[in-house]
């Protein structure tokens, strides 16, 4: 199901190599390091890490190899759980060597890793290495640089223009080695049919644009791959070192397609629908889909009832529900609609019965997963609560054209002769 092509090299400008690469075909897991530290130095912190979290990882295969379900969402917790300790563990092997061996003192690395299961690929990063998924002739850059130009980015300080050039565009804020301690940045993501995924040393991703990577994987097959993209940094002056690993999964020219009945393409659209999380982009939307539950509910069963308090909003993925009030229908939601928003900001009574039509598929979001995803990340709760304001906003505005037209007909009922006092009189 996985083709792959990997390949390191010097570079132009450099006279040794302190990228490294690793992975273990078995275990579907696949590593780039680009260290940093000195001669002799970066190249050991960069391969102990490497081979430092294989096998760690190796150590939980069986657990690991077991998730075949992407919904499960327990079992996926503890893997995501294996990869931080596997980098917590590697972080304190380079730290220990570098405080002991005076001569690799301040010596690190970057990390990128992608671990593939049944069920779907965990990204895990420390720095500026990067992962790059390519979905249906679109680039998805997967990984967030923890670098200085990437916080002036976020924080409104420089465009993403300027970082290009910047003169601490190699700047980084966070990497494995450095110091006693460090948290990598791990998410799922499902896969489809197609899909190609790339990991790169910054050697190669910064020369690289979108519509690059898309020329090169349509001229190119899978197991040249890597070579052509070393060859592609090194024509633009190769100042670095690159590194880059391909991977594809399935059969590119296939249609997308996936074992289970919703795709991962429909989770997505369908919750980029929603006013609430609209703004979100793609690693934005992956870590809300990670902290929803997918859920197959039969028919004619009720959701939710009317003036009961909850702290969930469901979406609908197939299959319909009506909406019931004082016992009447009043509306019935398809596919891509969604109920029970309001719910996630407050503890109101419900203002409704909701009851499935037909068998359905919903995603079921609660406030006591949400909450903590946006206290945490502060950037996706921002786009999140501004959202919330703006589409309240609405139906203030809805609300109170609604009042002004009422007051408007009962100010003209008021008015002498309005109810035509002469045909009354008849």
């Amino acid at each position: 199901m996985i083709s792959i092509s990997h390949q390191t090299d010097t570079g132009r400008k450099r006279d040794h190599n302190e990228d490294f690469y690793d992975f273990d075909e078995s275990l579907g897991i696949y590593v780039v390091c680009d260290g940093m530290g000195g001669h002799a130095s970066g190249e050991v912190a960069s391969e102990m890490v490497c081979k430092a979290i294989i096998r760690v990882l190796s150590e939980k295969k069986k657990i690991i190899q077991s998730l075949t379900d992407p919904s499960d969402s327990p079992k996926r917790r503890r893997i995501v759980e294996f990869i931080k300790e596997a980098v917590i563990v590697a972080n304190k092997e380079v730290y220990d060597l570098s405080v002991a061996d005076p001569s690799k003192g301040g010596m690190g690395t970057t990390l990128v890793l992608s671990l593939f299961t049944k069920a779907g690929v965990f990204i895990a990063h420390v720095g500026d290495s990067r992962a790059y998924l390519v979905r249906q002739k679109k680039v998805i850059q997967l990984t967030e640089d923890h670098s200085l130009v990437n916080e002036m980015i976020k924080a409104g300080v420089i465009s993403k223009e300027k970082a290009l050039n910047h003169p601490q565009g190699n700047v980084i804020t966070k990497a494995v080695g450095i110091q006693e301690g460090v948290t990598p940045d791990v998410l799922f993501y499902e896969f489809i049919e197609g899909d190609s995924f790339f990991l790169s040393s910054d050697g190669l991703h910064e020369y690289l644009k979108n519509e690059d990577i898309i020329s090169m994987l349509e001229k190119n097959k899978i197991n040249t791959l890597a070579k052509d993209f070393i060859d592609f940094a090194n024509q633009r002056g190769g100042k670095d070192n690159i590194t880059c690993i391909c991977i594809q999964y399935g059969n590119a020219g296939a249609p997308p397609a996936h074992p289970s009945q919703i795709t991962v393409t429909t989770k997505v659209e369908t919750l980029k629908r929603i006013p609430l999380f609209s703004s979100l982009n793609f690693k934005e939307m992956a870590q809300v889909l990670e902290i929803t539950q997918v859920r197959n509910i039969k028919g004619d069963t009720e959701v939710m009832k009317e003036g009961t308090t909850g702290e969930d909003m469901y979406i609908i993925l197939k299959g319909n529900v009506g909406i019931y009030v004082g016992g009447k229908l009043v509306n019935e939601l398809r596919p891509g609609q969604y109920f029970g928003e309001m719910s996630l900001i407050d503890k109101s009574p419900r203002s409704a019965t909701v009851k499935t039509i037909a068998a359905c598929k919903m995603m079921r979001l609660t406030r006591s997963d949400l909450f903590p995803l946006l206290k945490r990340e502060s950037r996706i709760g921002l786009k999140v609560f501004w959202a919330f304001l703006q589409n309240m906003n609405k139906r203030l505005r809805v609300n109170d054209r609604l009042v002004s037209e009422i007051q408007q007909v009962e100010d003209r009922q008021e008015e002498p002769g309005i109810f035509g006092l002469s045909s009354l009189d008849k």
